[in-house]
């Protein structure tokens, strides 16, 4: 719902599910950007998230990771299989439909140039002011009741400049407003001080208890928040499981981890 600079070449399907659970599939899904074709970004990439279930991406940077969250709410459409929700192709749903069920935080998120609650509404009309509190501390985004005007201060293009971190709670905040059947994360944290991401995963954990995530993780603290991790390696998931099991049995998710700690050490 977040994402209305749609692609211009994204038809709409016109399909709605009427009893969403959230049952999302990757099935041999293939992608390569429009202007080179033959060069895969994602191979053969199959992966099931159980209604509710918690799956993280991990993997090196470059690995196809970001693309894989984009391809969900049809940024972009897979070149090869198919994404499934609830058994239906996302390319034969209504778009508007499709977003309503999916909802995005990106690590560059997109803020529109219209008041605060205008952009934490977007996917949520109806939304009540305990609804908007309620996701603005989830997001840990209460700055933005000390904005100059409040919730009715313009941000965005035109409006008020916010800093890397306060967009991405903002973009968090109206995701999880939206309440989603499937909440598609890509390290929003990554902007944020090491205290307020403590309290943003606090928080997530609870969220993501009662729906669908797919987590793109860049920092070791964030697998965490998953029931299962899927390793990203070379364009394709090479494995799938919990954390203590890729870390005894997988060195390439060691070595990842390690050298997030590195970073995580540079950054505290």
């Amino acid at each position: 719902a977040a994402l209305l600079d749609t692609e211009p070449d994204i038809v709409s399907g016109t399909q709605v599910i009427e009893r969403p659970r959230g049952h999302l599939r990757f099935e041999h899904v293939d992608f390569a950007f429009p202007d080179a074709p033959d060069e895969l970004v994602l191979r053969d990439v199959n992966l099931d998230l159980a209604p509710g279930e918690t799956v993280a991406r991990v993997g090196a940077t470059g690995a196809g990771k970001t693309i894989l969250t984009a391809l969900v709410p049809r940024l972009y459409d897979v070149t090869g299989g198919r994404i499934t929700i609830d058994g239906v192709d996302v390319r034969d749903l209504d778009l508007t439909h499709l977003r309503s069920l999916v909802a995005t935080a990106f690590e560059e998120p997109t803020l529109f140039s219209m008041s605060a609650r205008e952009n934490l509404t977007l996917g949520r009309a109806d939304a009540s002011d305990a609804d908007i509190e309620e996701a603005l501390e989830i997001a840990q985004a209460q700055f933005a009741h000390d904005l100059p005007w409040g919730l009715d201060t313009r941000i965005g293009e035109q409006g008020m400049a916010l800093s890397g971190g306060q967009r991405q709670r903002l973009a968090l905040a109206r995701a999880v407003l939206a309440q989603p059947r499937v909440l598609v994360l890509d390290d929003t944290l990554s902007a944020l001080d090491v205290h307020t991401e403590k309290l943003v995963e606090e928080a997530l954990r609870r969220v993501l208890a009662s729906t669908t995530g797919l987590v793109v993780a860049h920092r070791a603290s964030t697998v965490l928040l998953a029931d299962r991790l899927a390793l990203i390696d070379g364009g394709t998931i090479t494995h799938v499981g919990d954390h203590r099991d890729l870390l005894g049995s997988v060195p390439a998710y060691r070595e990842l981890l390690a050298a997030d700690a590195d970073h995580e050490a540079a950054r505290a």
